[in-house]
């Protein structure tokens, strides 16, 4: 299995159509490359946040730069799995 990180972005998103945007843009970049295959992500309106579970060789500035060209992002970080989650998966 390969290593995966997990980032949660504050993005600007007011209404369905924003998170629409987020979601198009990232599912568009999975499908149109093969190594992503393993991509997760999740939007969420109300908090305005947007969870990406990546390939750890996926670099954090290329996740970034690829939501913040559709909406704003004002701040991302590294979510760190709990050692359960980590047991859970494996």
């Amino acid at each position: 299995m390969a290593d995966l990180k997990t980032y949660e972005f504050d993005v600007a998103m007011s209404c369905s159509g924003c998170s629409g945007a987020v979601e198009r843009v990232l599912k568009r970049w999975k499908d149109n490359n093969p190594e992503l295959s393993s991509l997760e992500y999740k939007t969420d309106l109300d908090t305005q946040k947007v969870t990406v579970t990546a390939p750890a060789s996926l670099v954090y500035d290329d996740i970034f730069n690829k939501i913040n060209n559709v909406k704003t992002v004002s701040a991302g970080r590294e979510i760190e799995r709990s050692a359960e989650a980590a047991t859970v998966a494996e």
